[in-house]
């Protein structure tokens, strides 16, 4: 089984576990996804079965997210979930919130939550949090396209949308957000509505999923390989172009628009693999066997 499955993931599960129960109702091993979402958070899911595995670092994963902050209390995992440790009577307006997120956007560097999956000298850092454990988490590159406000939804919370690069944590947004406005503030609600092309409209929740699987009609809502990289242009290949391809040669290739891109090989009647444009060839960087 090769293809991808967007599911939109329920509050209350991690993805850890999303992924625990498709390997037992689908029966296979080959499985993976294009970022975690909080056991809190909702939304889109994206994940990869099989040969599909292969093709998850090639998709576009600029994400979207709608969030609700609540401003004037501090969390210790910078959302809803956690413990209170500070309070401030400091509630910003819309009008100070707008000035402030507008230097979020572009790239700045970013310090993860300390509840969180990076990895502090081999242990993950949720652990070692839980078990009171004292570490420090480095700042990492992050890019912000777009950051906007879309109101109040009570005298101390706001709904947002942001659109980030992938590995950016809205977690640690709302935290130097509420810090910026000389408060606190955590998340309280959290959604993903797209990463790439892929959008709210193109989800099934997990357990519609699970229903179709069980009555063999999960096919219809799987996608192919092909179709989630559309947005990478494609080159037309000859049966024996193909044969050398597969078996790790290059070929001659002379664009200079697609000098250093990543290109879609296929031939009339099946999809081969990506390749990179190279000097005037064209180099295999992955086949799939499907």
């Amino acid at each position: 089984m090769n293809g991808w499955i967007f599911l939109d993931k329920p509050k209350n599960i991690t993805s850890f576990e999303v992924i625990k129960r498709l390997k037992k109702i689908l029966n296979i091993k080959k499985i993976g996804h294009t970022g975690t979402l909080d056991p809190f958070a909702t939304g889109i899911l994206a994940i990869a079965l099989g040969e599909a595995t292969k093709s998850i670092r090639y998709l576009n994963q600029n994400k979207v997210y709608k969030f609700n902050v609540v401003f004037g209390e501090l969390k210790d995992t910078d959302d809803i979930t956690g413990k209170t440790t500070k309070k401030s009577n400091i509630v910003p307006t819309l009008s100070e919130i707008d000035q402030c997120i507008e230097k979020f956007i572009g790239k700045h560097r970013q310090i993860p939550p300390q509840f969180s999956a990076v990895k502090v000298n081999g242990k993950r850092a949720y652990k070692l949090a839980r078990n009171n454990q004292k570490f420090e988490l480095k700042a990492k590159d992050v890019f912000i396209k777009s950051f906007e406000c879309l109101g109040s939804k009570n005298k101390n919370e706001y709904s947002f949308i942001m659109k980030c690069s992938t590995g950016t944590y809205v977690r640690s947004v709302a935290r130097d957000l509420g810090k910026m406005l000389g408060t606190y503030a955590y998340v309280s609600e959290l959604r993903r509505v797209k990463i790439g092309k892929i959008e709210e409209k193109d989800i099934i929740l997990l357990d519609k999923f699970e229903e179709l699987v069980h009555i063999g009609d999960h096919f219809e809502v799987m996608h192919s390989i092909r179709d989630v990289l559309d947005d990478i242009p494609a080159v037309l290949i000859d049966q024996e172009l193909s044969r050398k391809f597969r078996n790790g040669l290059s070929f001659e290739y002379f664009s200079k628009k697609s000098e250093n891109d990543y290109l879609l090989i296929e031939t009339n009647t099946k999809f081969v693999g990506i390749g990179k444009a190279i000097e005037g060839k064209i180099k295999p960087v992955r086949v799939f066997n499907l």
